[in-house]
């Protein structure tokens, strides 16, 4: 398909003015876009009103039983959007991963004083979130804990995690306490729902004080349109835009899922570039957009996360009526099921097995020459996909300012598979000229059992390997890097960027 003209920014803002998108949106108007695959993000603050009530005192069950910490197994960006309301909260433990070393961190915890939260919005698949279940039921159950009294499940009506003997409504079962959500909404849109709202809130958060304010940004977007048409006009018009809040990094990644996501398909849509800061490369040359007070950002979104959060979802909205796409579909975010094996690595160097397509030049030996062979002719950006541990293996992240500098290419990174709900459906949906370097690892050794470790690695290695297939059958060249050791992975990674 080919990418219609784009009109300018100024164009773009007249026109929805013009056809007043604010006010339609506000009514849940679906005429404002070709389809809507899930609606229920519309509605979504008033529908969560009756969940106030049901989070504090569950949040006060909890905290009367000692469960002051929340571990939470999720997908589909509800981990990400319930990190952006608590703040990044250390008492909330996000599991969006099966990456061994990153589940037993997040077992070495107090247990007698965790509770799992599952939470799995409609269309997600539940099977990571099924595994990391059951991982998480078998440490309970070696500290001499019930598993049950120890967990409370999100899920829509009649979801696949829904304990065999709970009953539709919901009612506790068994010691599990099973929350509803809508079945209407999913992804960074369900941020205003139960899938967000009910970890966060036994983390701390104020559900009701959330929704009172997304509700009153929602009322002024509704009739003038504020800030979001501004920010939805500017996301239809660019190629690319740098997002940064360094006080609230989850929200910009939070953001980032949403516009990725949201508009990235049909080969258009924006590529959002979280950076760290006014000091990144793509500060100045691409659109500057903070999320809070960043100096330099040549727009901004600002109050509390949660009126952030309403006019980014807003922004999306709009930028999509204009695009003429669905912002709530994302046909191409999941991994598909791989073809088959890739044959094994094309070379080996100092603890890096390094796997690639027929794009690859012949006698490439070094990680060095094949990330420059990754951003030759034609690239137009790199996108990092991480599928490490986001806590030991944090000094991954340093090297996307460096890249965008050696290259001079936008460059995003993403903890994967969390960050596939955004930049994977823009990576395979998006414009086709994106360049993707995935990042895997053994699991060296995880302090799990070995079977565990064995079962949680062979769906984080599998869903590498199915996205990687998916993107090179849509003709984008994918360099995967394997660490077979992860500190010396790291270290010879680190060496091949500064190389270029």
């Amino acid at each position: 398909m080919t990418a219609r003209p784009v009109p300018s920014e100024a164009e773009m803002l007249a026109r929805l003015v013009e056809d007043g998108v604010a006010a339609r949106i506000a009514d849940g108007d679906t005429a404002l876009w070709p389809r809507v695959t899930r609606p229920g993000w519309t509605g979504a603050v008033r529908a969560a009103r009756p969940l106030v009530g049901e989070i504090a005192a569950l949040a006060e069950q909890r905290r009367v039983a000692g469960q002051v910490r929340v571990l939470l197994a999720a997908t589909g960006g509800a981990g990400v959007a319930a990190e952006a309301l608590t703040g990044s909260d250390p008492r909330l433990v996000v599991l969006d991963t099966t990456d061994p070393p990153q589940v037993a961190d997040a077992l070495a915890g107090e247990l007698a004083a965790t509770v799992l939260v599952l939470s799995v919005p409609p269309g997600e698949d539940p099977e990571p979130v099924r595994l990391l279940r059951d991982t998480v039921h078998a440490a309970f159950r070696a500290e001499g804990l019930d598993p049950g009294a120890h967990t409370v499940v999100v899920t829509p009506p009649d979801g696949p995690l829904l304990p065999a003997a709970a009953s539709p409504d919901g009612t506790i079962t068994d010691g599990t306490v099973v929350v509803l959500g809508p079945d209407d909404v999913d992804g960074p849109w369900a941020a205003f729902t139960a899938f967000a709202l009910v970890p966060a809130g036994l983390a701390g958060v104020d559900a009701g004080a959330v929704l009172a304010e997304a509700g009153e940004i929602r009322a002024e977007l509704d009739t003038a349109g504020g800030d979001a048409l501004g920010l939805g006009a500017l996301l239809a018009s660019a190629t690319a835009v740098a997002l940064a809040a360094p006080d609230a990094p989850a929200l910009a990644e939070w953001a980032a899922q949403l516009v990725a996501g949201g508009l990235g398909k049909d080969c258009q849509g924006p590529l959002p570039v979280v950076v760290e800061g006014p000091d990144a490369p793509e500060w100045g040359t691409l659109p500057a957009v903070g999320l809070g007070d960043v100096p330099g950002a040549a727009f901004a979104t600002r109050g509390s996360v949660a009126e952030q959060m309403a006019t980014w979802q807003h922004a999306v909205a709009a930028a999509a009526h204009v695009l003429g796409v669905d912002p709530t579909d994302r046909p191409d975010a999941l991994a598909e099921p791989a073809a088959g094996a890739d044959g094994g690595p094309v070379f080996s160097e100092a603890g890096v097995d390094v796997h690639a397509g027929d794009w690859l030049p012949a006698g490439t030996t070094t990680v060095a020459d094949a990330l420059r062979a990754l951003a030759g002719d034609g690239a137009r950006h790199l996108a990092v996909h991480a599928y490490l541990d986001r806590i030991e293996d944090a000094s991954a992240a340093v090297l996307r300012a460096e890249l965008t500098r050696r290259t001079g290419l936008p460059t995003t990174f993403g903890w994967a598979p969390r960050c596939l709900a955004g930049s994977g459906q823009h990576a395979k949906g998006g414009p086709p000229d994106t360049r993707v370097c995935q990042i895997t690892a053994d699991p060296d050794d995880p302090g799990l059992r070995p079977e565990a470790a064995a079962a949680l690695d062979a769906v984080q290695q599998g869903l590498a390997e199915a996205d990687a297939a998916a993107l090179t059958a849509r003709g984008r060249p994918v360099l995967r890097l394997h660490f077979t050791d992860r500190v010396a992975g790291l270290v010879t990674l680190a060496r091949a960027v500064q190389q270029l």
